[in-house]
């Protein structure tokens, strides 16, 4: 199997895709499939629906993806994320784009590996929960599900929640500076959640996105200048907080 990088929630960050994009290329990874959720919150919507386009083998619908779709589903959306996504499908129709979007599906299978935006149950809006936040009955939801849903694949690729992180039946792994690469035993089901390359929610600003070479989950954290997407946020006239949070990764 030739390795390859996902990507996932990019939301209009173009300083961090470009940055994300320029790590795959010095790792010398061809194959680029992105989960979803390319636009909303961030300042360049179109630029970014362009060089996905341009870069990625796979492109998921994610629910921002969605919303710009059907414009009902974005008022269930916080008042920063409704105001973000009804400017940018202001932008999207402008550039023509908006048809191009509706193109996708949320999740797409391949062997025993499922893409999906979110969580196997609902593929467009269900998070990955993490256990050590929300309880041991989120584990052992996890674990049924792993067990009942995991039926014509093992390993289910997710973005939608801005962690990086693997769900197993074992427990929940999570990479830090000591550990960033995880061997996978052949058998084993479980889902990797590839964290947020426009909008980290994980404590670390940098931009993330994982690889997979057949047999081993790595991680990447990538250093882009997030003060020049704030500075354009604060400049298109989008919520202060999507500003802000970009520097501590919140």
């Amino acid at each position: 199997m030739s390795t390859f990088a996902v990507i996932s929630d990019v939301h209009g960050n173009l300083e961090a895709l470009q940055a994300v994009l320029a790590e795959i290329d010095r790792l010398k990874i061809g194959i680029v499939y992105s989960l979803g959720d390319v636009v909303g919150y961030g300042p360049d919507p179109e630029a970014c629906v362009l060089l996905t386009e341009s870069r990625c083998c796979l492109r998921l619908m994610g629910n921002h993806e969605h919303a710009l779709l059907h414009p009902a589903a974005g008022l269930t959306f916080t008042a920063h994320a409704r105001q973000a996504i009804d400017w940018t499908r202001q932008r999207i129709l402008q550039a023509g784009l908006l048809d191009r979007l509706g193109e996708s599906a949320p999740s797409h299978q391949n062997r025993d590996m499922l893409f999906a935006h979110g969580a196997v149950r609902n593929t467009l809006h269900e998070y990955l929960r993490e256990s050590d936040r929300h309880g041991h009955s989120t584990f052992d939801q996890l674990v049924a599900s792993l067990e009942n849903d995991f039926v014509h694949f093992r390993i289910c690729f997710v973005g939608h929640n801005h962690k990086p992180f693997l769900a197993t039946a074992e427990g929940f792994l999570h990479p830090h500076r000591g550990m960033h690469e995880f061997h996978l035993a052949k058998e084993e089901r479980l889902y990797v959640s590839v964290g947020s390359v426009g909008q980290p929610r994980d404590g670390d600003p940098r931009a993330c996105f994982a690889s997979f070479d057949g047999s081993r989950v790595s991680f990447h954290r990538v250093a882009y200048p997030h003060a020049t997407t704030a500075g354009k946020i604060r400049a298109r006239g989008l919520p202060e907080k999507l500003a802000d949070r970009l520097a501590v990764g919140k």
